[in-house]
């Protein structure tokens, strides 16, 4: 799945925005774009999980 020219505006609108925030931010709307609700949860799990976080998928 290629980016279009509306992703590359979103992604760059992100970079200038939030600096170094950017990265997370880009990751959660590219999941949310390729898995909706599930693909953002699946990520903001692994990132979580980076720090020792480990929530189930029917929890919270």
């Amino acid at each position: 799945m290629g980016m279009g020219e509306l992703d590359e505006l979103i992604i760059r609108f992100l970079k200038d925005r939030l600096g170094q925030d950017a990265e997370l931010a880009i990751r959660l709307y590219m999941a949310y774009k390729e898995g909706g609700k599930k693909g953002v949860l699946k990520a903001i799990n692994e990132e979580l999980s980076k720090v020792g976080v480990e929530v189930g998928e029917n929890e919270g």
